[in-house]
Parts: structure tokens; C-alpha cells; sequence
């Protein structure tokens, strides 16, 4: 009698079990090549932006402003509060007015002509502020380039003020502006010793630094905290995200969203607040430089280096090396 064509009950769970064992060994290698092409963009992205602030520089012969605010007074040759103290901490009471940030249009909104994006900025009403009801169609443009693939949370969110009540809708930003180390964002965002601050208006010249050695745009995703990339929103906060990967929950002030440093905590540290780096990527921050050059900087850079690369003309000892 001859045998029916077909696998046994052994055949087939056999089968499964090898089926199975390659799949779990093939998963890691797709989720690292999915992860390295997320980097690449992500890169890439950075790159571009750096394009456009070598060529705002070269049509302006200056950097953008971190944001732009209509008052008296802005970082262009100043030096800071020349106190260290003010610039080791941050923290202030909830309850605590500061200046309106009006119209609060920020460096990646400024850049928009140098990135192919000539329409959208034409758009942009400059005699509004950000926040108001006919900036809207702007404000809430979504932007692949300001969007890390590894970022989560990213899109048009709600910006709340702080009554917790919805203050407007906005799309998001992955990077952001490198104020310095240290420093008052909340309360002095035109003091920081970095690249970008409130109405600032640096030169190369002034970058004593050197541009290699001097952070302009870093990674900030919304995975940590959601923020517009068309820049201040008068009255708006800057807030842990719902779900962050850190230990804690913090509200920050409206210079926050287009402005973060170096302080006391490492890179993609669990304690980060909204004024920190942080990214996606787990193990590194990728930075643009302000020559140009994207770098990843990992997490276990010492928190010297950090300082050092954050100043513009700190004058730091520049014997350390970023690969």
C-alpha cells in the first residue's frame, strides 16, 4: 500500500521550529538596517539644513536669529551677563511673566528660501505672530526636513499655554538651535554663549571657537518634547511629551521651543528636560556643525566636551576629537 504524499505531524512542527529560529535571527539584522537607513536621513536632513545656513550666512554675512522679536535689545556682540553663575541653572516658577516673544518667527523658518521651500516662506506673515490665527497655514505645515524617521510623536500637535488651556496647532520640529552652555532660556534667551540666541545675529567672524569645533543644530526629538519649527509662540509652553523614555515631566517657557544646551545632564540622558538634546536614535545625537559638517556625537561624550563644542567663543582647550 503506498504512502500518501505529505508532511508528518514531526515534518511539519520541525518545519515551523526552523522557520521560526531564522526569523528571530533575521529580525535584529532588517530592525539594524531599518535603524541605519532612519540615520542616514536623519544625516541628511542635517546636511541640508547646514546648506542653507552657509548660504543665509553667505547672502546675509550672518547666521539667523534663534527667533526674532520685536524689542529692544538682542545677543549681536554681547558676551553674555558676564556672571558664570547665570548660566549654570534654569529654573524658574511657574507663575513667573516673561517678555512676549512677538512674532517669534525662528532660524528654521528664516532658512525656508535656502531649502527649496521659497513658497512656503513667501507665506509667511512676518507682521504676525507666530501664534495668531493668520499664521496658521504655515504654522502647521508639516516638513520632512525637519522630521528625524526615528522620532515619534512628530506631525501637528497641540501647544498648550499655562492654564493647560489649547493655545494653537502646530507642526513639528526634530532639531534645534544650540544656545550655549548653560544658560537662561526661559528668562534670557538673548545671553547664550552659543550660535543662537533671541535676535541674535552671529558672524563666522565671531565663532573664535572655530566653526569645526562649534554646535549649531542639533537633535531635540518630539519623542521628548513636541515643538513648532516655525518658532515662538507667545504664551506657549514647551513640555515633556506624553510617554518620554525620561523620569521626569517638565513645562518650560516659549523660548524653549526653538532653543535647547548643554547643562548638566549627558546626552539622551533619562533626567532630560524640554532644553535638552535628545534623540531617537538611542546611542547618539547627531549635530551640525557650524562649518557644515553632520557628526554623531554618543552618548558617553564627557560633559566638558559638550560644554566646549556648545560656546562659540568660550576659548576652551580644543584637544578633543569627534568622529
Amino acid at each position: 500500500m503506498r504512502r500518501a504524499a505529505g508532511f508528518t505531524l514531526v515534518e511539519l512542527l520541525t518545519s515551523i521550529a526552523i522557520i521560526g529560529i531564522l526569523t528571530s535571527l533575521l529580525f535584529p539584522a532588517v530592525q539594524m538596517a531599518r535603524e541605519a537607513a532612519r540615520r542616514s536621513t536623519c544625516k541628511n536632513n542635517l546636511r541640508q539644513i547646514g546648506l542653507a545656513l552657509q548660504m543665509y550666512h553667505g547672502s546675509l554675512r550672518t547666521f539667523p536669529s534663534g527667533y526674532i522679536a520685536s524689542r529692544p535689545g538682542n545677543a549681536s556682540g554681547s558676551t553674555g551677563s558676564g556672571d558664570p553663575v547665570a548660566f549654570r541653572f534654569d529654573a524658574v516658577p511657574p507663575s513667573l511673566s516673561i517678555e512676549p516673544s512677538r512674532p517669534g518667527w525662528g532660524w528654521a523658518a528664516l532658512i525656508l528660501p535656502y531649502l527649496e521651500q521659497g513658497n512656503l516662506y513667501s507665506e509667511i506673515p512676518f507682521h504676525l505672530s507666530v501664534e495668531s490665527p493668520g499664521s496658521a497655514a504655515v504654522r502647521e505645515m508639516p516638513l520632512s526636513i525637519y522630521s528625524c524617521p526615528s522620532d515619534t510623536h512628530i506631525g501637528v500637535y497641540r501647544v498648550f499655554d499655562e492654564s493647560n488651556q489649547v493655545l494653537a496647532s502646530a507642526a513639528t520640529n526634530s532639531y534645534v538651535a544650540c544656545f550655549g552652555k548653560y544658560g537662561l532660556i526661559n528668562t534670557q534667551p538673548h545671553l547664550g554663549n552659543g550660535l543662537f540666541q533671541r535676535n541674535s545675529r552671529w558672524r563666522t567672524a565671531d565663532v573664535r571657537d572655530g566653526l569645526s569645533n562649534t554646535l549649531a543644530i542639533g537633535e531635540r526629538g518630539a519623542m521628548l518634547t513636541q515643538a513648532p519649527w516655525a518658532g515662538v509662540l507667545t504664551g506657549g509652553t514647551c513640555r515633556t511629551t506624553t510617554g518620554a523614555p525620561v523620569f521626569v515631566a517638565i513645562t518650560e517657557k516659549a523660548p524653549s521651543m526653538v532653543l535647547a544646551r548643554i547643562g548638566n545632564r549627558s546626552l539622551n540622558s533619562t533626567y532630560s528636560e524640554p532644553y535638552d538634546f535628545f534623540s531617537g536614535h538611542d546611542d547618539l545625537v547627531h549635530f551640525l556643525f557650524a562649518d557644515g559638517a553632520v557628526k554623531a556625537v554618543t552618548n558617553g561624550v564627557a560633559l566638558e566636551v559638550l560644554h566646549a563644542l556648545a560656546t562659540r567663543n568660550g576659548r576652551e582647550p580644543q584637544s578633543f576629537s569627534i568622529d
